[in-house]
């Protein structure tokens, strides 16, 4: 299962709260790992949020996940790009939009392990797939333009 929620950013909370309800009876906490990845302690319902530009979107799964979402608006990335790997290049070639893409699948990956944004150096995202340290990642990664003002990727433990 994967149901995700776009809101407004200052809704997020009030979305996130909503779209638990059908799963979690009664009062819970919401509590964050080390790395402030949130989660309900003992409830098998698993979320990530994200927000950009005063918009967000809420991601719930039965699974392991991480959503990221960035507004499309003209940012500078040149120091950024020279940190990708030259298959990241060749695939970006100054297309913002591919960039955008590549930074919400790593970032999404991220909140999937719950980790932190140094981890963002040890990504690749090439070819539609993700790799960890050099290994391709145990996951699914599946990234997506919403309503041509935003791209959003989702990242989900992989069914065996």
């Amino acid at each position: 299962m994967e149901e995700l929620y776009f809101c407004e950013e200052r809704d997020i909370e009030e979305t996130l709260k909503n779209a638990l309800s059908p799963y979690i009876c009664g009062k819970y906490t919401i509590i964050r790992g080390d790395f402030g990845k949130p989660y309900v302690d003992g409830n098998p319902v698993f979320f990530s949020i994200a927000h950009s530009g005063g918009e967000g979107v809420v991601l719930i799964s039965d699974r392991q996940c991480g959503v990221d979402f960035e507004v499309i608006k003209k940012r500078k990335t040149s120091a950024v790009f020279k940190r990708l790997s030259a298959r990241e290049k060749e695939e970006i070639q100054g297309d913002y939009i591919k960039f955008l893409q590549n930074w919400v699948a790593k970032e999404a990956y991220i909140k999937y392990l719950g980790g932190t944004i140094s981890w963002i150096k040890r990504l690749e995202y090439a070819g539609g797939a993700l790799y960890f340290d050099g290994k391709k990642a145990d996951c699914v990664i599946k990234v997506k333009t919403y309503l041509d003002r935003a791209v959003y990727a989702v990242c989900t433990k992989e069914i065996k």
